[in-house]
């Protein structure tokens, strides 16, 4: 036999079969496991607790420099951190 005759007889019979169906709860599990999660109540808290905390503690230790080089500082990191946070989305997200 050729090559294109096995081929052709692998072709016909999977068009000859039926289409394999999947479970209908399927597509529910799926969106299910790669929905974005969202923070709890209990998690927000404690970000905004870490937040509250890490500013005080910023503003404490930068209290003896000069407002140049704070303003400096936050001009620089600012977007720093602004670009790595789209970054870290866009690699979340996988595009």
């Amino acid at each position: 036999m050729h090559d294109d005759d096995v081929m052709d007889r692998l072709l016909r019979n999977a068009m000859a079969a039926d289409a394999p169906q999947l479970s209908p709860a399927f597509d529910a599990n799926v969106m299910r496991r790669v929905r974005p999660r969202r923070l709890s109540s209990v998690g927000r808290v404690v970000l905004a607790v870490y937040a509250v905390v890490a500013a005080a503690t910023a503003v404490w230790l930068m209290q003896d420099l000069p407002l140049e080089s704070i303003v400096a500082a936050v001009a620089i990191s600012v977007p720093v951190a602004a670009v790595a946070s789209a970054y870290g989305r866009r690699l979340a997200v996988g595009h």
